[in-house]
């Protein structure tokens, strides 16, 4: 996701969202896991509480942690969607 803010762009608040961003909650069985966007590290789960913020198309969320199969989700969301997603995974067998 790359923003660039102009005069003639769509208002962009403090948090850096917009008013046409998408934005979505992740619920997990893991919640320490970590929350990667089109391949891109953006924060531990525990730390979205509001959920994360993306443009409108298509991306691919992932879930990782050390002790479970990672999980992935392709969505493609509209201008200003809000989605709430379960992303559960696996425990990785020792």
């Amino acid at each position: 996701m790359l923003a660039l803010v102009g005069a003639c762009g769509p208002k962009v608040g403090p948090s850096g969202v917009s008013g046409s961003d998408a934005i979505v909650h992740v619920k997990s069985n893991v919640r320490d896991a970590q929350m990667f966007v089109d391949g891109r590290f953006v924060a531990p789960l525990t730390a979205l509480g509001g959920g994360v913020a993306v443009e409108p198309g298509v991306h691919r969320f992932e879930l990782r942690h050390d002790d479970y199969f990672s999980s992935y989700l392709e969505l493609t969301l509209a201008r200003a969607e809000r989605r709430k997603v379960s992303m559960d995974l696996a425990p990785v067998l020792p």
